[in-house]
């Protein structure tokens, strides 16, 4: 919920970016991104222990067997990829705000 209104301060931002020339708004949603942005990254270690210690509790419970393991091993660790590409994408998009909100002080 909090990134899609992100998303819409950080497009309000453009459009009265390019209207008025004034990129205050922009840059209130720069960072409030980058707050959201920092709980991205701050996150990621989390999400890898958590994956560590299911794969863990699998193998110490013998909850799958010699042919499931394998399986189970691979979709935990393709999970956590995920969290690994949804913080880059967060970190390059804060970049491209950044950009243009820098350019726009170049005006």
């Amino acid at each position: 919920m909090s990134s899609m209104l992100v998303n819409w301060i950080l497009l309000a931002g453009i459009i009265v970016l390019a209207s008025t020339q004034n990129p205050t708004v922009l840059l209130i949603g720069i960072i409030i991104m980058s707050v959201t942005v920092l709980f991205t990254l701050v996150t990621l270690p989390v999400e890898f222990d958590a994956s560590k210690r299911a794969l863990a509790w699998l193998e110490n419970t013998n909850a799958t067997n010699s042919e499931e393991y394998p399986k189970a091993k691979d979709a935990l660790k393709w999970a956590a990829t995920t969290y690994v590409v949804a913080a880059l994408a967060a970190v390059v998009t804060l970049i491209q705000y950044i950009m243009i909100y820098l350019g726009s002080r170049d005006r």
